[in-house]
């Protein structure tokens, strides 16, 4: 017991030698210098890179390839997310100094706890952020800028102007949060071939085929379906423009395999004219809040406004919105002529 007592006794001094350190480099009066406030890049499309480093140690690195901005060079990043923080960059402003009589509690607090923001221009650093905690009216954060590996003597309080919120929420490293959510996402005329299956009920499958502009319907067995309404076809083809992921469920691995271990309730396969195929499985997803119809005093167990869809070949299991999907899920009988 003594022995553990004095190993968490060293830890806390390092800790807090760590912090009284931080400090010191950061305040002027101890050889910090020079105070810098100009946080922002007026040219965000010069940024090439910028990495999200949290005091836990998650790391979110962001780089742009081409027009595509890459996550940790695996992953696509969500569009949207990146777009936010360029905004950010460039529009973030200094709100007000930090009171001398905060100033050391605030230095200290971003030392023991910090998301570092290391934002490279032309491939070269640039600027680094310190992001802190917001202020007690939320409306600011506190940050500490870092240019040429020197850290400002002074920390501010930051906001984007007409924006009430704080700014600490938007630097994040975990990556479902980060992943780009597309997953049939086509240039309709670029789509070859949609092939739709219903495990349970065969004769709801279907196949369309596109070519020179020319659709057709048929069975799985590429038999074709006659009395068919070409108009709903063609209409049809529109849902794989923008089909995306609400988000990424929070399964371990087990949870996954368990799920795709059942047969799914729909199946659906893209395949584009480069003969590229991504298929989806669709699985009920089980709902959080049961409730009992009124009618027939059954208790519903599935949810009704999402459902989970595993992209073959990938790990995780996604969460999609019924209403995002449109007729996705239209039966065979949805195409004939009405």
């Amino acid at each position: 017991m003594k022995k553990n007592s004095t190993v968490l006794l060293l830890l806390a001094v390092l800790v807090l030698g760590s912090v009284a350190f931080w400090v010191m480099k950061t305040d002027s009066s101890k050889g910090g210098g020079k105070s810098f406030s100009d946080f922002e890049i007026e040219n965000t499309e010069d940024i090439t890179k910028f990495v999200i480093t949290e005091s836990t140690g998650n790391v979110a690195e962001l780089s742009k390839e081409g027009d595509i901005w890459m996550l940790n060079g695996m992953f696509q990043a969500r569009p949207e997310n990146v777009d936010l923080l360029l905004r950010t960059f460039k529009h973030i402003a200094v709100q007000s100094t930090v009171p001398s009589e905060l100033k050391k509690t605030v230095v200290a607090n971003m030392a023991a706890r910090n998301k570092k923001v290391e934002i490279y221009v032309n491939g070269n650093l640039s600027k680094t952020y310190f992001v802190g905690s917001p202020t007690k009216d939320h409306y600011g954060t506190y940050m500490l800028l870092e240019k040429n590996g020197r850290k400002s003597s002074e920390p501010y309080v930051m906001h984007i102007p007409g924006f009430n919120g704080f700014l600490e929420s938007r630097f994040f490293t975990n990556v479902n949060d980060w992943k780009y959510s597309g997953v049939f996402v086509y240039d309709p005329l670029e789509i070859a071939k949609i092939e739709v299956s219903f495990p349970s009920k065969p004769s709801d499958s279907y196949v369309i085929n596109q070519l020179a502009k020319i659709v057709n319907l048929t069975d799985q067995n590429g038999v074709a379906v006659s009395g068919v309404n070409k108009y709903l076809v063609e209409n049809y083809i529109l849902n794989f423009e923008k089909i995306y992921f609400n988000r990424i469920a929070e399964f371990e691995p087990p949870q996954v395999d368990s799920i795709t271990a059942h047969s799914p309730v729909y199946t659906i396969s893209v395949t584009d004219v480069s003969n590229k195929k991504k298929t989806v499985d669709f699985y009920l997803k089980l709902s959080e809040n049961p409730t009992i119809d009124l009618v027939t005093g059954k208790e519903s167990l599935y949810d009704t406004d999402y459902i989970h869809g595993h992209v073959r070949g990938e790990k995780e299991m996604l969460v999609f919105q019924y209403f995002a999907l449109g007729n996705v899920f239209a039966p065979r009988s949805y195409f004939l002529q009405q």
